[in-house]
């Protein structure tokens, strides 16, 4: 009997479950997926180990069961066998197991079907299962078992750790199926978004891996190229967190938004930060508040909450240089890191076909491609939101379905992703102007209106034209969250921003438009002036424009965040020419305030300062007051980190900095075990016990690599061996802490079984074995 779904009324706020023989749609999943999907079944539910043979040499059997005996007797073998339909009504016959008979009946007398398992994502009837059962047992099945859809449905629906292992089911139906009113209003947001695409989604090797590290650590890191999944992993294992009836998700988007959602007396959230460091370049402000905010994850941690990061590879290899052994030691060492484009040929070939299959292509379109989709997946930079696009026309329009464009498109994406924005209506084009100059996120309540007019003048295109596009772009190029002015518009996807820059780089008379347009904040993060060097994604402004620059520069608002990144941008992303141009026209920019940083040479406000010297235009106060800092990092910190930087070193005159010198050996050295114990004393036991004493590790290397005299090598190693002693003493503190202190949140739900399912591998069109996408054009 089917259960009936509970009526809502219009006062009622309580949601109620889908009930357990209520549909999925796992018609449309495919042949291999349906295949995956009951292995797992077998795994999880039926809690028997599986074996799975490779396609056209399974002999009849699509997984072998070892299940126990009594005790008194050898354990026996039972097979699986998985037939699936892509018409929805469909229901099975009795007739549809007569090509089976004889394999069975060949398995039966080999001892392999003592139990014989048929699955099936058709409907099945009593009659039919019990005639099917009859024939079964007549050759010879002792245990015949005929599982249909409800079967199939009911086992999802009553497993959490199911969903978890085959976590596209969240997107096969009614999302309040599955997860309840507990979920936050963020995480309801962030899923609205990600509710069409979840049915689509692979659980691959680092979807797994990222599992793992979170049950182990706590935490993970996912890192990987544009368009290679990491967003699609964090959406789809905060779906799984939200689960747990005692978490709160929370999808932020910087390092101070988790230190102001982080509730000690919360113990239940789960963080997903995506573009931890940075969301096209990397953010030195996000560096700078992570170096602080990890010892404050660490604790949250210990307090039950769980964190999924995810970054751009050469982003955050930018950021790990920069936060040396302030970064997680999870991290520097890898145990927590997965990299999410190292995709199987198997992995690839699902996720190509999920996205054609579910996409908005016509039939014929998909009919059309079919033969050649073998030699997509089998890319060696295969993508998995290039893999989505082909889904979409929108993203198609002028690709021949043809095997050399296909796999041209998804080598080399950002080409035909370019064109394909240039081919856009002027008026549609301007609303992705309009998104990019306010840094990816526009809203019309808070957006620039020097802007908005800028790029109105800049396309010749009215204020109202562009807004009202807006709604022509979404669910292709733009996603949008919340409602009426307050709804807030992004890319769809981060490589729109990246061509967006690849055009505009190539238009320079639309760069003073768009440099006069763009937000300050946008300028300081995302662009670079030309000849300063080389960053990636970033937008360079030509020199002929370094007036209009350096007047937007002077613009910048006087507050300590924008103020960080002024300076980084005066640091690293300047030339000579913009800072020797801003220091004559704004000299009072450079005494305002800015974070103070772990190491000092990590300081952009100094960088700047010590770059405004060299060229010969800093302040003698201002000089004297950086002296002044860094001396008193060293003497005060032990900080001796801008030893490295020439242009630092020349903010201390030299006599001042032979006198520092010798302070350092002769009042600092002879007192450094007294630091120590002084550290170990004050010491967090959730940050990792040699985290405390780098600075002091640093700066005895440093004082070693010196021509130092004997009596100050022993200082020095006498410090070593009393740094090791106080490590080894914080680790037994820490470990006799936690064996007393109780997990106060369960996230069981996250762990998956470590026997993973083999899959067999793609076969192309003309090998003789069935391809993944015979049936990708049947929906």
């Amino acid at each position: 009997m089917i259960s009936a779904y509970a009526k809502q009324t219009a006062k009622r706020t309580h949601r109620v479950a889908v009930g357990p023989w209520s549909d999925l749609a796992l018609h449309t999943i495919g042949w291999r997926a349906f295949q995956d999907l009951c292995s797992q079944l077998c795994e999880v539910v039926l809690r028997r180990p599986v074996e799975i043979f490779r396609e056209a040499q399974d002999g009849g059997q699509d997984a072998v069961l070892l299940i126990p005996g009594d005790g008194a007797s050898a354990p026996a073998i039972g097979t699986v066998q998985v037939k699936h339909s892509s018409d929805a009504a469909k229901a099975l016959r009795a007739s549809d197991i007569a090509a089976e008979l004889e394999s069975v009946a060949r398995l039966v007398a080999e001892g392999q079907a003592d139990t014989y398992i048929f699955m099936t994502n058709m409907s099945v009837d009593a009659r039919v299962a019990l005639e099917i059962r009859r024939r079964l047992r007549a050759i010879g099945v002792r245990k015949p078992h005929i599982l249909g859809r409800q079967y199939v449905v009911r086992s999802i629906r009553s497993s959490a750790r199911l969903r978890a292992m085959v976590p596209q089911v969240y997107g096969l139906g009614d999302l309040t199926a599955i997860l309840d009113e507990r979920m936050t209003q963020q995480s309801r947001a962030l899923l609205e978004h990600w509710i069409p695409k979840l049915k689509r989604y692979v659980p691959t090797r680092a979807h797994r891996e990222a599992v793992k590290a979170i049950t182990e650590h706590g935490f993970v890191l996912l890192l990987g190229n544009p368009s290679s999944g990491k967003s699609a992993i964090g959406a789809i294992l905060s779906t799984i967190a939200s689960e747990n009836p005692d978490s709160t998700v929370l999808i932020l988007t910087s390092p101070r938004d988790f230190e102001k959602g982080w509730n000690p007396n919360d113990p239940g959230r789960f963080f997903w930060i995506d573009d931890a460091f940075g969301p096209n370049v990397v953010r030195e402000d996000y560096v700078q508040d992570w170096a602080s905010a990890f010892s404050k994850l660490r604790a949250a941690v210990a307090h039950g909450n769980r964190f999924l990061l995810t970054s751009r590879k050469h982003i955050y290899e930018a950021a790990r240089l920069r936060l040396g052994q302030r970064n997680l030691a999870e991290f520097i060492n890898g145990r927590a890191v997965v990299d999410v484009g190292a995709l199987s040929i198997t992995e690839k070939a699902q996720i190509l076909y999920n996205h054609v299959n579910y996409g908005s292509q016509s039939q014929s379109w998909k009919s059309s491609v079919k033969p050649h989709l073998d030699a997509v997946a089998a890319v060696e930079a295969f993508l998995p939101g290039i893999a989505e696009r082909l889904g979409d026309p929108n993203f198609t329009k002028s690709l021949a379905p043809r095997e050399a464009s296909l796999v041209q498109f998804m080598q080399d994406p950002r080409e035909h992703l370019v064109d394909t924005i240039n081919a856009l209506d002027e008026t549609l084009r301007a609303a992705l102007v309009l998104v990019y100059v306010h840094r990816g996120a526009f809203n019309l309540e808070t957006a620039d209106a020097q802007a908005i007019a800028a790029v109105a003048e800049l396309t010749g295109i009215s204020r109202s034209r562009i807004l009202d596009s807006f709604a022509e772009l979404r669910g292709s190029f733009l996603k949008a969250s919340g409602t009426g002015q307050a709804m807030l518009w992004s890319f769809a996807h981060p490589t729109i921003a990246d061509a967006l820059t690849k055009i505009l780089r190539e238009k320079s008379h639309m760069m003073e438009a768009l440099l006069r347009g763009a937000t300050v904040d946008t300028i300081l993060t995302g662009f670079m002036s030309e000849g300063a060097g080389a960053i990636e994604d970033a937008l360079s402004i030509p020199t002929n424009l370094n007036e209009t620059l350096v007047a937007r520069l002077a613009e910048t608002p006087d507050e300590t965040q924008i103020n960080w990144s002024l300076f980084s941008f005066l640091s690293w992303r300047a030339s000579d020419q913009v800072v020797e141009r801003i220091a004559k026209l704004k000299p009072d920019i450079l005494t305002r305030k800015a974070w103070v940083t772990d190491y000092i040479v990590d300081s952009p406000k100094l960088t700047a300062h010590a770059r405004i010297h060299r060229l010969g235009l800093l302040a003698d106060d201002l000089r004297e007051r950086d002296a002044m800092a860094l001396e008193e990092a060293a003497l005060n910190e032990l900080d001796l980190s801008f030893l490295d930087s020439e242009e630092m070193l020349g903010l201390i005159p030299p006599q001042r900095l032979v006198r520092l010198g010798m302070e350092l050996r002769t009042r600092k050295l002879p007192d450094i075990e007294d630091r120590i114990l002084e550290l170990a004393g004050e010491a967090d036991l959730d940050e990792d016990p040699e985290s405390h004493f780098e600075k002091i590790v640093d700066a005895i290397n440093r004082l070693e690599d010196m021509e130092i005299d004997p009596d100050g090598k022993v200082l020095i190693e006498d410090a070593r061996t009393k740094i090791k002693a106080s490590v080894k003493d914080l680790i037994e503190r820490k470990e006799q802490r936690d064996s007393v202190d109780d997990d106060e949140s369960d996230w069981t739900h996250l762990v998956t079984n470590s026997a993973t399912p083999a899959s067999s591998p793609t076969k192309t069109s003309n090998s003789g074995a069935r391809s993944i996408f015979e049936d990708v054009d049947q929906n």
